[in-house]
């Protein structure tokens, strides 16, 4: 097998999204507003609902890193080919594959992964101000020129 078109890791420490913090609270804001602007709904139901959004931006929040739980990416480096190093928040280190349905778009990606060891994949979404600029073009770049070679053997 030759060797890796990119030798050098790649490191990612992602932060806070301002952008993807506007989009979490447009959208479950007015999940709200539709939801008290139903007159025919009794109180207690859209008192139910409502507090059902809440608890989803609360966790979406929390799956964007905005809250420091223990299992949120605090760093992840892209080694050679496929093998990903992801630490977490609670200083645990875990290896991880990227998995093919992850997604690349110009103002966001989101990385899919197989993390070893658990049975659910982890994704993880960054936008462009959760890195520097020449960071998220890195990994942008890295992910179009490698994806074929990435999912041809998985």
């Amino acid at each position: 097998m030759s060797s890796p078109r990119y030798a050098t890791p790649l490191v990612l420490e992602p932060r806070p999204s301002r952008w993807l913090l506007s989009l979490m609270l447009f959208t479950h804001g007015g999940a709200m507003a539709v939801l008290l602007a139903l007159g025919e709904m009794p109180w207690p139901v859209r008192l139910l609902l409502v507090m059902a959004v809440i608890a989803g931006l609360w966790f979406s929040l929390g799956g964007l890193g905005w809250r420091r739980s223990p299992a949120c990416v605090r760093r992840l480096v892209w080694q050679t080919e496929n093998q990903w190093r992801v630490e977490l928040c609670s200083g645990e280190t875990v290896a991880a594959r990227l998995r093919p349905s992850s997604f690349l778009h110009p103002w966001l990606v989101v990385l899919s992964l197989r993390v070893e060891g658990r049975w659910l994949p982890r994704s993880l979404v960054l936008a462009r101000d959760s890195l520097d600029a020449t960071t998220f073009r890195q990994l942008r770049v890295r992910l179009t020129t490698e994806a074929g070679s990435l999912f041809s053997a998985n």
